[in-house]
């Protein structure tokens, strides 16, 4: 039962199961019992409609789990919760449903459910959990979690029941998106592609002029050309636009009184009897969960020189148990609770490392043997191991070194190489096989050392009385300046600096510039197109003023959204036409470079699968554009995405015949595969007609 008394100990119980997974518990009581008309939905999914105090009511169960857990439920949080539960239901209407179609079914046998959960596909939140780590193999142990899940099984039948209903769908997800990996193929065209690709190589002359480098006044455009342009392209796919809007905001911050900064003391000297009273761990742990604006509960390293000098000496020097403080730090009031002084083991080490893909291909079994080599060589002669290191290591963070890693703790390695510095005495040598690959590892030293660990509450100093005055002059500018042409002149009059946020969609919960910025968020979401300016607005220890400017529907953009888009590249065309007329009929490179004020670049075989050209003309187009030209031709100037050029070939030199072997398949393969689960839910995403409509209620 130690793995239980550790568990409940860290309130991982309820935490592990606390996270993106959770929502699929929640779901499933979702399901099959909408009664919300239309007017009270969230939105829809795949023609679902989403009853928004249902959708509430699955938020509240997830937040209710975390309150259980110990954590505080703030606004992002919460914000974060409603993400997470919208997200699960996209993939229930979307993956799950195509996964039941495809015969994977709703549930799973008792056997695979137990191998998920203690066997040989057990979930990445238990996989990765230390809570459940042998700490003398540094893997995952099958009976920790036999026991957990056990425990768990007998003593809380809802975190039962819940568990089940959160990994099931999890795992017939999961082998949907591993049937549509293992269904993508690479085939003999597609290789020799990509080999020729990097294989065509050219070496030629340019000479390029940016289209930027043109300044825009000389290239004015009229109304009439911006909406041929946007007549034209409106409903090309890569303008499509998702809903949002676009505002402005003023801010006015505040700075703490010295009644302020006092007051603040005083709530911190109170509350420091109550520090000093608990007695123990979990006593502690809740105060600075209650308290402190960091909310860390778990004991933390103290680094000598954190606090001011007189502070850190007292904290160094104090016994466990002591509290000092309250003291300033910055903005805030800390108390500083002397937790414990902790054993630490450290260990100082050097190694060589091998990289591999550990995956039993030659390559791997060709660093095994490497490996197994340089072993046998340092082992012979110690001395050597310094040249061994310049000549063969991997690991260039201890390359200069001579490999040595100077003393770390069992904390900062990853557990193989841990193991291999730890459990073997001083003076051993070994090879350690890590995600990196092979490390032939020698042991210099091992020692222990004293670690004091604190826990801290912090408290902000808020400017409460500045807000009140603060909120008195944001108030005034806010009834003075109602519509934008008003507010943004005044904002500039008078010295505030004015901030235009283009794109917010509704799904977004944060501004640049801005903390805390629920209520600009939900001001900004819900305001009428006609609205005047917003009243004051709380963002951290500043009140904001915001005016809106436009709101942008779903789809096809109006040409007010896109209005400065298109004017730049109606822009951008103009200067490529007018760059064309300058560089025609110029073959003589070198008088075209002066003419132009640029200069003759050189490429040298280049390959066809590059990205940019010399110079620093990352243009594919005009690459492509490049690559088509014969032997010993002057082009006429071509038009790429940020450039327009004349080049001159001097030899193309053809890939040839592909030689056997030099095939990548596998890379190939696992690049498609690596994209292929996240293509397939967008897809599915897209043709679902998802209408979000959580701004309005949130």
């Amino acid at each position: 039962m130690a793995v239980i008394g550790k568990i409940r100990e860290r309130g991982t119980l309820l935490g592990i199961i606390v996270g993106g997974a959770l929502a699929l518990f929640v779901v499933g009581d979702f399901i099959g019992n909408r009664s919300g008309g239309p007017d009270r939905n969230v939105g829809s999914i795949a023609g679902n409609d989403i009853d928004v105090q249902q959708f509430s009511n699955l938020v509240d169960q997830q937040l209710d789990l975390y309150r259980q857990n110990g954590t505080t439920v703030d606004n992002n949080l919460q914000q974060q919760v409603r993400n997470g539960v919208w997200s699960d239901l996209l993939r229930h209407y979307t993956l799950s449903e195509q996964a039941e179609e495809a015969g994977f079914g709703t549930t799973i046998s008792r056997e695979e459910y137990d191998d998920i959960r203690f066997g040989n596909n057990i979930l990445p939140d238990f996989r990765n959990n230390q809570s459940f780590m042998d700490p003398a193999t540094g893997q995952v142990s099958t009976e920790r979690l036999k026991q957990y899940f056990k425990y768990v099984q007998e003593n809380n039948l809802a975190l039962f029941d819940m568990q089940k209903r959160t990994f099931v769908p999890q795992r017939i997800q999961a082998k949907y998106n591993d049937l549509v990996k293992k269904s993508c193929f690479v085939n003999g065209a597609q290789v020799l592609d990509e080999w020729q690709a990097k294989n065509l190589k050219a070496d030629f002359k340019f000479v390029a002029q940016r289209m930027d480098a043109e300044p825009d006044s000389l290239y004015p455009v009229a109304d009439a050309e911006l909406r041929r342009f946007y007549d034209a392209h409106k409903n090309d796919r890569q303008y499509r636009q998702t809903a949002s809007r676009a505002f402005a905001y003023v801010q006015f911050n505040a700075t703490p009184s010295q009644e302020d900064i006092e007051h603040a003391r005083e709530d911190m000297q109170a509350l420091k009897a109550d520090f000093e009273a608990a007695t123990t761990s979990s006593a502690d742990s809740a105060l600075v969960m209650s308290y402190s604006d960091n909310r860390s509960p778990a004991p933390t390293a103290y680094q000598e020189g954190t606090a001011d000098h007189l502070n850190d000496s007292l904290i160094t020097h104090a016994e466990v148990g002591t509290v000092i403080g309250p003291f300033r730090n910055g903005g805030s009031w800390e108390l500083v609770k002397v937790a414990e002084l902790a054993d630490v083991e450290e260990a100082r080490v050097r190694h060589i490392l091998l990289t591999s893909p550990g995956d039993g291909s030659e390559q791997d079994l060709a660093a095994k043997q490497r490996a197994d080599s340089l072993l046998a060589v340092v082992k012979r002669d110690r001395s050597k191991f310094e040249q061994m290191v310049s000549r063969f290591s991997d690991d260039p963070g201890s390359k200069n070194t001579g490999g040595v890693y100077e003393w770390f703790d069992r904390q900062r390695m990853v557990p193989e190489f841990t193991k291999a510095s730890f459990d073997e005495p001083v003076g051993a040598i070994t090879i350690a096989k890590t995600s990196y690959g092979y490390h032939i590892v020698e042991v210099l030293g091992k020692r222990s050392r004293k670690e004091r660990r604190v826990r801290t509450i912090t408290r902000k100093i808020t400017p409460l009385q500045a807000m009140k005055a603060m909120w008195k002059t944001a108030n005034e500018f806010s009834l003075n300046h109602p519509d934008s042409a008003s507010f943004r002149k005044a904002a500039e009059e008078q010295g505030l600096v004015y901030t235009p946020v283009d794109n917010i969609r509704p799904d977004q919960n944060y501004v640049p510039g801005l903390q805390n910025a629920d209520e600009v968020v939900r001001w900004v979401n819900h305001a009428a197109a006609d609205a005047p300016s917003s009243e004051p607005l709380v963002s951290g220890d500043s009140y904001v003023v915001c005016s809106l400017h436009a709101i942008r529907q779903p789809g096809v953009p109006q040409l007010a959204d896109v209005r400065e888009q298109f004017t730049k590249e109606v822009r951008k065309g103009k200067k490529a036409e007018a760059l064309v007329a300058k560089m025609t009929n110029k073959a003589d490179l070198q008088a075209l470079a002066q003419e132009v004020g640029s200069t003759v670049q050189q490429a040298n075989a280049l390959a066809f699968s590059t990205n940019s050209l010399p110079g620093g003309y990352s243009d594919v187009k005009l690459i492509g554009s490049i690559f088509a030209l014969a032997n010993g031709t002057t082009s006429a100037p071509l038009t790429g995405d940020m450039a327009v050029c004349v080049a001159q070939m001097g030899s193309l030199v053809p890939a040839g015949e592909m030689p056997a072997g030099a095939e990548d398949l596998k890379m190939l393969t696992d690049r498609v595969r690596n994209r292929a689960a996240g293509q397939v839910f967008n897809a599915l995403v897209e043709g679902a007609d998802v209408k979000d409509n959580r701004s309005q209620y949130y």
